[in-house]
């Protein structure tokens, strides 16, 4: 894997158009309705524009539903240990499912669990539901103007099965131990595991090590930022960060991707307060850094799982 990469050429017009699409109506969300609502319909624009490409447009509505009552529910238990446990699982399940059409198709299912519960995106229930459909149709609708497609990568049934069981239950557990014990922003151990655990066994390798080394590289540059730069600075760099993250999820590049992310919100929840910054970087490296050991232990024991039923396979009858 090479450490740094350049964009994918040809991208940047594309990007440019996207990055007007998402912060236009995201900024005005934010400011007619407040920052929460805009979190939850910027995460949920996401959604649209993950599942619509390889999607009808009735399957996107479902899947863009099943993503409102998700996160409608976490938000209703908002950090009740065990209530978000189980539609973590729940989400899993689900994603499993998904899976077997395509990889990834909603892999941001568990992720609204856990932004709309005990994250920071604070809405009632019925708001939590409302943004979400808005805004995966307002992604969908991106989707289509800008001609968004998106390869097919069916998962088989047996490998997205073990991934979303074993997935499933470990992040419930996680999340049920660090809501129990109040542990801040512990949430971002789950997240680790389940954004860079891909359920296609050939990319596993690869996001792990861009999670890790992303976030680790990410933050310290987050941390020196927030401490030697005015705020406005910091903001600047915050934008730039963004414009890199959209720029190279268009290529593909985890590695950058995550570089380009950690930084990015680091210095939003900082603004400037180089003691809120230390604290944050110190808490996003350890929970990356245990979620990472998780996902790696996760791997080794799918992969030899699946070593073992290709030998059976393979035996002669």
């Amino acid at each position: 894997m090479a450490f740094f990469s350049r964009p994918q050429p040809g991208t940047l017009p594309t990007t440019l158009k996207l990055l007007v699409a998402l912060l236009v109506p995201s900024a005005l969300v934010s400011v007619l309705v407040g920052p929460a609502a805009g979190m939850g319909f910027g995460i949920a624009m996401g959604l649209g524009m993950a599942v619509s490409p390889i999607s009808t447009p009735r399957q996107t509505a479902v899947l863009v539903l099943i993503g409102a009552a998700l996160g409608s529910l976490a938000s209703y238990a908002g950090e009740t240990p065990w209530a978000i446990a189980v539609l973590l699982f729940i989400s899993a399940i689900i994603s499993a499912l998904t899976n077997q059409r395509s990889a990834g198709l909603l892999s941001l299912a568990p992720i609204l669990v856990i932004l709309f519960g005990p994250g920071p995106i604070d809405l009632s229930w019925w708001q939590a539901a409302v943004w979400i459909v808005v805004g995966g149709a307002v992604g969908t609708l991106i989707t289509k103007l800008l001609k968004f497609q998106a390869p097919v990568q069916p998962v088989a049934k047996a490998v997205a099965w073990e991934h979303g069981i074993v997935v499933g239950l470990l992040c419930a557990a996680v999340m049920y131990w660090t809501l129990s014990n109040n542990i801040p922003h512990g949430y971002w151990i789950a997240v680790t595991v389940l954004m860079a655990l891909r359920p296609l066994p050939n990319q596993r390798r690869a996001t792990l090590n861009g999670r890790i080394l992303g976030t680790l590289l990410g933050a310290v540059f987050a941390l020196l930022v927030v401490i030697f730069l005015p705020l406005w600075a910091a903001v600047v760099v915050a934008v730039l960060c963004l414009f890199m993250l959209v720029w190279y999820t268009m290529g593909g590049a985890y590695l950058m991707q995550t570089l380009a992310l950690t930084p990015m919100l680091l210095i939003f929840a900082s603004l400037g307060d180089a003691e809120r910054g230390f604290e944050l970087t110190v808490e996003r490296v350890l929970f990356t850094v245990v979620g990472f050991v998780v996902a790696v232990l996760i791997a080794l024991l799918l992969r030899r799982w699946e070593s073992r039923r290709e030998d059976s396979q393979a035996e002669p009858a």
